[in-house]
């Protein structure tokens, strides 16, 4: 999905990008929701997860470093990414919600999850306030894009086209200018009403329909389509 609007330049970082996300190394990308549900649960103490935990026992769980020839590095950037923007303790949907975009989503109810998410991080009840959503939405977005291509830009070996390229796509589809416009178009899916102060789970299924950004890969092809914007 719009991908052939972007030059050949930028393509050759994201497709490197892509391979990577794929390595079979990833085990995390066979889990199910319930899967990572289950596992992430199980790693609590008094309902938080401190991020030596995740660290410790979730990391090990997600990724085999022995099952791939040279993708160690790159993918272990990425997750040092999600390391460092942790807290020390952490609500457990906060850490579900950096790991759910690399998972299947096969007969998941998607938009409940997603909503339940930001639900829970931000103890709402029936509906969540235009600020927060706008704040976790940000954040998930950032972290697909901009967080992922820059992690694995800093393991780069000197290599001047594919920098380049990388270069392109940061300051490119994955600028925080875009992003930007990309929640605005999530907010207005969200609801029509720029008025509108709190968002249900109604809403979140109708954003779902027009954009499912459930999973990395379906994000990235989001800002790279300028048909978005």
């Amino acid at each position: 999905m719009g991908s052939c609007c972007q030059t050949n330049r930028t393509m050759i970082g994201e497709q490197f990008i892509r391979e990577i996300l794929k390595d079979k190394s990833l085990l995390i990308r066979n889990y199910t929701y319930m899967e990572l549900l289950n596992e992430v649960v199980s790693k609590r103490v008094e309902q938080e997860i401190p991020k030596a935990h995740v660290k410790q026992f979730l990391l090990p769980e997600f990724f085999d470093a022995n099952k791939t020839e040279s993708n160690d590095i790159y993918i272990n950037s990425i997750f040092e990414y999600i390391i460092n923007h942790l807290e020390e303790k952490n609500n457990m949907y906060v850490v579900l919600l950096y790991f759910y975009p690399f998972i299947k989503h096969e007969e998941e109810k998607t938009a409940e999850n997603f909503f339940n998410f930001i639900r829970f991080i931000t103890h709402s009840h029936r509906e969540i306030s235009k600020e927060n959503v706008r704040k976790w939405l940000f954040q998930y977005l950032s972290f697909c894009t901009w967080g992922i291509t820059s992690s694995i830009k800093s393991k780069l070996a000197t290599n001047d086209d594919m920098n380049s390229s990388f270069n392109s796509l940061l300051k490119g589809p994955y600028c925080e200018d875009n992003l930007y416009k990309f929640l605005d178009k999530l907010c207005q899916a969200l609801c029509e009403d720029p008025n509108t102060n709190v968002y249900s789970l109604d809403m979140f299924k109708d954003m779902f329909k027009k954009y499912d950004i459930s999973c990395i890969e379906n994000i990235r092809d989001y800002l790279l389509s300028e048909s978005v914007f």
